[in-house]
């Protein structure tokens, strides 16, 4: 019972943070600036992915992404990616290239920011170090992607080469799916967890947590992947309000409550880092 009292008392101070840091001020500059990287950011990728010989990997990514919206989103979404991902020339790619680089680690940025006032500090990094490192993690994200989709090209192939050779009779294509969600759901705790670690401040007096934010994350973000989707069907008569612009304001608006996952995360794991660093000040001997 105390357990449980003290878990409620702990997410209720995060979420008071959270208003308390402007989160949702936060999650409004990110979700912009999430949704502005996100077409040439796809660019960037499917090119990087022809690059090394992996077209279908690219695709494929593309794919999975829509798969993982609410489809009311993927239905925004998709046609205009796909036209600009089959329809872009060279030149036009090159450009788009050098701006998805600028843009993407504008949007890392902008998660640095709420992350380290999140840890109540609003120190802030030499500007050429923070967009070498927004660099370097556009870099590592797409690279990334293209491997976990080429091992999932391959993984078929593999995996029915060991049941060819198994003499175990089992429902494989049950354990199949088992394997795939278990790895997209370690690729995304893992990219959450090294966002919330390299993105934090520096300076901590302890080791900061990062795998409770990142699974919270991830139980919001699952969350508001169906909830969208229900209020959309029964609810967001968005044309009604925007018109022509419906399209644009209901992926924005889904981009927004990611960010607000993303944050709260972000303030779960500082909220955990300051109960613990109070504890070890308690417990400290007094001179």
């Amino acid at each position: 019972m105390k357990k449980s009292v003290g878990f409620l008392k702990f997410l209720i101070t995060a979420v008071a943070n959270f208003t308390k840091h402007d989160g949702m001020v936060m999650a409004g500059h990110l979700a912009f600036l999430g949704m502005l990287a996100l077409f040439p950011f796809i660019i960037f990728l499917v090119s990087l992915a022809g690059t090394f010989g992996q077209s279908e990997a690219g695709i494929g990514a593309l794919t999975n992404m829509f798969d993982a919206m609410p489809p009311d989103v993927a239905v925004i979404l998709r046609a205009p990616i796909e036209q600009m991902v089959t329809t872009t020339n060279k030149g036009i790619m090159t450009f788009s290239i050098i701006g998805a680089i600028w843009v993407s680690s504008s949007a890392i940025d902008a998660a640095r920011l709420a992350i380290v006032r999140a840890y109540s500090t609003v120190t802030r990094r030499p500007y050429l170090r923070r967009r070498a490192e927004g660099f370097l993690l556009v870099i590592l994200s797409a690279s990334s992607i293209i491997l976990g989709m080429a091992a999932l090209v391959f993984g078929p192939v593999i995996w029915k080469t060991i049941i060819k050779f198994s003499p175990i009779d089992a429902d494989w294509n049950f354990l199949w799916n088992i394997i795939r969600l278990s790895v997209s759901f370690s690729l995304i705790f893992g990219a959450l967890c090294l966002a919330y670690f390299v993105l934090r401040p520096r300076k901590l007096e302890l080791a900061g947590p990062v795998a409770p934010g990142a699974i919270a994350a991830i139980i919001l973000w699952m969350i508001v992947g169906n909830g969208f989707s229900l209020y959309l069907k029964y609810f967001g008569n968005y044309d009604v309000t925007y018109g022509s612009l419906a399209g644009g304001i209901i992926a924005l608006v889904f981009f927004y409550f990611i960010s607000v996952g993303f944050i709260i995360g972000a303030e779960i794991n500082a909220t955990l880092y300051h109960h613990r660093l109070n504890k070890n000040e308690k417990n400290e001997p007094s001179d």
